[in-house]
């Protein structure tokens, strides 16, 4: 079992130079108790955002379970902190995350401005420095370069195997770390409550700029598009997707007046504001036109908001408080995530397999009659190994032996 680093800014560990130490001892400086997993692989509640969890920490308080604005005044206008109702039971995880912290976060060397004659040195020793963090927090870290800058960086990095990005050079001397839905299923355990401890004890500068909050239901019993669009239509003020006096705007996406297999989307609210929600029938988008998987996702974006670390921790109270019809579903559960890597990676290849059969079948039939099966598959087997079909990955491969 990997042992747990702990995490500091001491001059010992990062230097003042670029040159990274061998065996850097990844102190941060305090003692910090083991980063238990909660239920279903997920972060506990904590009652302050300033000091890193413990098992110890009060829940959020069930004796105020109403609706409520709150709002902060910041240098750029008053902007609103995302509502968070007390939980039961575990309904939510977190299904994507985007995260900037200051350049200098990764020691003192760090601390000059970065331009056109030393950027290539700068992010190359940065990204060297960033990756025993990525490491450690998710399992994973930078694999290659791409070949041009993203988000109005200067450059960017592969997350582990297609699971985000690392966008770096520029910004205000910040790094963008996008971890996707992928990235999130396939972190190690536990990942959340370390980005968190990370996040609120050792990043100079810190702040989420998006978070994905996703609810599985495998069967479409209590969430599904139809019923998503049942609560948009009859909502009120207060109710449904109706949080203030107009109704949101609504998008369909999909054959929605006569379904085929494909998949249809609800989308609420607009991409450019703070939240934003799609409703959809996630097993036939992967490609199972009979199967009844439906998720909601709320997206929450800094645009206009301020996003508290601890939504990493409770994802499930703050999906809960986005819209009232989401309240509902308290007595509900997630699947736990190997169940929904299981069940993702069996349509995917459910998927795969259909479309070998109807596009090559025929072909595979007429050689099996001149080629041992094991022969046969030699022949038509790529070349290289290692080379898997984006859609087919090892992840998935990794999801099936679960």
């Amino acid at each position: 079992m990997k042992k747990n680093p702990v995490w500091s800014l001491n001059e010992s560990f990062y230097g003042s130079s670029f040159e990274k130490s061998k065996t850097p001892s990844l102190q941060w400086g305090l003692e910090i108790n083991p980063l238990n997993t909660p239920i279903n692989k997920m972060g506990v509640t904590v009652s302050n955002s300033c000091t890193p969890p413990t098992d110890s920490d009060i829940p959020f308080p069930t004796e105020f379970p109403t609706l409520y604005t709150h709002l902060v005044k910041t240098s750029s206008g008053v902007k609103e902190v995302p509502v968070r109702l007390p939980a039961d039971n575990e309904i939510a995880i977190v299904d994507w995350v985007n995260f900037t912290i200051g350049l200098e976060t990764l020691g003192s060397a760090f601390f000059e401005p970065v331009t056109d004659e030393n950027i290539d040195e700068v992010c190359r020793s940065a990204i060297h420095v960033l990756d025993d963090h990525l490491e450690y927090i998710f399992g994973f870290s930078s694999t290659a370069k791409n070949q041009s800058g993203r988000n109005f960086y200067k450059q960017s990095y592969v997350l582990g195997r297609d699971m985000g990005q690392i966008c770096i050079g520029g910004q205000r001397n910040t790094i963008l770390v996008m971890l996707s839905g992928k990235g999130c299923s396939f972190a190690s355990e536990g990942w959340e409550r370390r980005l968190y401890t990370f996040l609120t004890t050792i990043a100079k500068r810190p702040k989420l700029t998006r978070i994905d909050l996703a609810h599985d239901d495998f069967s479409g019993e209590k969430i599904s598009v139809d019923w998503a669009e049942a609560q948009d239509t009859n909502s009120e003020k207060g109710t449904g997707f109706q949080n203030g006096a107009r109704k949101p705007n609504v998008e369909h996406k999909g054959n929605w007046k006569r379904p085929n297999g494909r998949g249809r989307t609800l989308n609420i609210g607009s991409r450019e504001s703070g939240m934003y929600v799609r409703v959809y029938e996630k097993g036939r988008a992967e490609g199972d036109p009979e199967d009844n998987w439906q998720r909601a996702e709320v997206e929450f974006k800094a645009s206009d908001r301020i996003l508290p670390f601890e939504m990493l921790l409770a994802p499930t109270e703050y999906f809960m408080g986005s819209y009232p019809c989401f309240a509902e579903l308290k007595n509900d559960l997630q699947p736990a995530k190997i169940e929904a890597l299981k069940k993702n990676a069996s349509i995917t290849m459910t998927a795969a397999l259909a479309i070998i059969k109807h596009q090559y079948g025929k072909y595979i039939t007429f050689f099996s009659k001149i080629f041992e099966d094991a022969e046969l598959i030699q022949l038509i087997s790529h070349s290289d190994q290692l080379a898997f079909p984006k859609r087919m990955d090892s992840a998935i491969l990794t999801a099936m032996r679960m």
